[in-house]
């Protein structure tokens, strides 16, 4: 293998205390193509989950979101809203 050929790494990282503050954190510091692959990452994995999946993480989710959440939803909710 030569300096230039791409080696692929497998890595396994455990965390156990990264709190939803780090998440929101490094999620900000990622572009917008990257945020968007985030949550099209959550719901390939939510597609998997028995029963409702997605649908009923997303309507817990909501049950705990403060007036700031709600907003952060509602704004991006709106922009899918004027692509269509």
């Amino acid at each position: 293998m030569s300096l230039y050929d791409r080696a692929d790494v497998k890595r396994t990282i455990q965390i156990d205390d990264l709190t939803p503050k780090e998440l929101a954190a490094l999620f900000c510091d990622m572009f917008g193509n990257q945020q968007a692959e985030f949550f099209d990452e959550i719901y390939a994995i939510t597609r998997k989950w028995p029963g409702a999946g997605w649908c009923q993480q997303s309507c817990d989710l909501v049950s705990h979101l403060t007036a700031d959440g709600r907003e952060a939803v509602k704004v991006m909710a709106a922009h899918l809203e004027s692509e269509a």
